[in-house]
Protein backbone atom coordinates (compact mmCIF):
# COMPACT_ATOMS: atom_id res chain seq x y z
CA UNK A 1 0.00 0.00 0.00
CA UNK A 2 2.72 2.00 0.67
CA UNK A 3 4.72 1.43 -2.47
CA UNK A 4 0.88 2.58 -4.42
CA UNK A 5 0.84 5.81 -2.30
CA UNK A 6 4.79 6.71 -2.86
CA UNK A 7 3.93 5.73 -6.65
CA UNK A 8 0.65 8.52 -6.70
CA UNK A 9 2.35 11.16 -4.75
CA UNK A 10 5.39 11.17 -8.08
CA UNK A 11 3.43 10.62 -10.94
CA UNK A 12 1.21 14.09 -9.34
CA UNK A 13 4.50 15.63 -8.73
CA UNK A 14 5.51 14.90 -12.58
CA UNK A 15 2.35 15.99 -14.07
CA UNK A 16 2.13 19.04 -11.60
CA UNK A 17 5.53 19.99 -12.77
CA UNK A 18 5.05 19.04 -16.40
CA UNK A 19 2.01 21.33 -16.39
CA UNK A 20 3.93 24.38 -15.05
CA UNK A 21 6.63 24.63 -18.64
CA UNK A 22 9.49 25.79 -18.75
CA UNK A 23 8.50 29.38 -20.59
CA UNK A 24 11.68 28.85 -22.61
CA UNK A 25 11.98 29.57 -26.19
CA UNK A 26 13.10 26.61 -28.20
CA UNK A 27 16.37 27.28 -30.06
CA UNK A 28 15.80 24.80 -33.20
CA UNK A 29 16.28 26.51 -36.71
CA UNK A 30 12.97 24.20 -38.01
CA UNK A 31 10.70 25.67 -34.91
CA UNK A 32 11.71 28.94 -35.69
CA UNK A 33 10.69 28.76 -39.34
CA UNK A 34 7.06 27.27 -38.16
CA UNK A 35 6.35 29.76 -35.77
CA UNK A 36 7.14 32.31 -38.47
CA UNK A 37 4.85 30.40 -40.99
CA UNK A 38 2.44 30.08 -37.78
CA UNK A 39 2.68 34.03 -36.87
CA UNK A 40 2.10 34.88 -40.63
CA UNK A 41 -0.61 32.61 -40.56
CA UNK A 42 -2.09 34.00 -37.49
CA UNK A 43 -1.74 37.56 -38.60
CA UNK A 44 -3.90 36.91 -41.41
CA UNK A 45 -7.07 35.28 -39.51
CA UNK A 46 -6.88 37.30 -36.90
CA UNK A 47 -5.68 40.86 -37.91
CA UNK A 48 -2.27 40.52 -35.62
CA UNK A 49 -3.50 39.74 -32.32
CA UNK A 50 -2.67 35.93 -32.51
CA UNK A 51 0.58 37.09 -32.78
CA UNK A 52 1.19 37.79 -29.21
CA UNK A 53 -1.69 35.13 -28.10
CA UNK A 54 0.79 32.89 -30.12
CA UNK A 55 3.80 33.94 -28.22
CA UNK A 56 2.68 33.46 -24.89
CA UNK A 57 1.26 29.84 -25.46
CA UNK A 58 4.56 29.22 -27.32
CA UNK A 59 6.01 30.03 -23.35
CA UNK A 60 3.08 28.32 -20.98
CA UNK A 61 0.95 26.22 -23.24
CA UNK A 62 3.16 23.88 -25.66
CA UNK A 63 4.71 21.21 -22.97
CA UNK A 64 0.93 19.99 -22.71
CA UNK A 65 -1.33 21.17 -25.25
CA UNK A 66 1.65 20.53 -28.06
CA UNK A 67 3.65 23.15 -30.41
CA UNK A 68 0.80 23.67 -32.55
CA UNK A 69 -2.48 23.11 -30.54
CA UNK A 70 -2.03 19.12 -31.56
CA UNK A 71 -2.67 18.25 -28.10
CA UNK A 72 -0.29 15.99 -25.92
CA UNK A 73 -0.43 15.62 -22.20
CA UNK A 74 -3.28 17.75 -22.66
CA UNK A 75 -6.16 17.87 -24.82
CA UNK A 76 -6.13 19.69 -28.55
CA UNK A 77 -7.39 22.91 -29.06
CA UNK A 78 -6.87 23.76 -32.96
CA UNK A 79 -10.62 23.89 -32.96
CA UNK A 80 -11.88 24.74 -29.60
CA UNK A 81 -13.81 28.02 -30.20
CA UNK A 82 -16.08 25.32 -31.79
CA UNK A 83 -16.17 24.19 -28.70
CA UNK A 84 -16.29 26.78 -26.03
CA UNK A 85 -17.00 30.35 -25.88
CA UNK A 86 -14.19 32.98 -24.95
CA UNK A 87 -15.31 33.43 -21.76
CA UNK A 88 -15.51 29.65 -21.25
CA UNK A 89 -12.08 29.25 -22.60
CA UNK A 90 -10.45 32.51 -20.46
CA UNK A 91 -12.38 30.30 -17.49
CA UNK A 92 -10.64 27.33 -17.81
CA UNK A 93 -7.45 29.08 -17.78
CA UNK A 94 -7.84 31.18 -14.99
CA UNK A 95 -9.25 28.67 -13.19
CA UNK A 96 -7.79 24.97 -14.53
CA UNK A 97 -9.87 22.09 -14.86
CA UNK A 98 -10.94 19.82 -11.84
CA UNK A 99 -9.90 16.30 -12.33
CA UNK A 100 -7.28 16.85 -15.06
CA UNK A 101 -3.50 18.04 -14.80
CA UNK A 102 -5.05 21.65 -16.42
CA UNK A 103 -3.88 23.81 -13.93
CA UNK A 104 -5.08 27.51 -13.19
CA UNK A 105 -3.29 30.70 -12.68
CA UNK A 106 -0.51 29.89 -15.21
CA UNK A 107 -1.65 32.95 -17.14
CA UNK A 108 -2.11 36.85 -15.66
CA UNK A 109 -5.35 38.81 -16.89
CA UNK A 110 -3.94 40.05 -20.05
CA UNK A 111 -2.16 37.26 -21.48
CA UNK A 112 -5.60 35.19 -20.34
CA UNK A 113 -7.80 37.86 -22.68
CA UNK A 114 -5.26 38.04 -25.48
CA UNK A 115 -4.99 33.65 -25.43
CA UNK A 116 -8.88 33.13 -25.13
CA UNK A 117 -9.44 35.63 -27.76
CA UNK A 118 -7.22 34.01 -30.14
CA UNK A 119 -8.60 30.63 -29.50
CA UNK A 120 -11.85 31.33 -29.64
CA UNK A 121 -11.55 32.03 -33.24
CA UNK A 122 -9.85 28.39 -33.91
CA UNK A 123 -12.66 26.86 -35.22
Amino acid sequence: MKKLTTAGLLLALAVGLSACGGGEKPSSAPADQNQSQSQNQSATTSGGGGDEAKKVMEGKCISCHGQNMEGGAGPELQKVGARLSKDEIAKVIKEGRPGTAMPGGLLNDEETEKVASYLAEQK
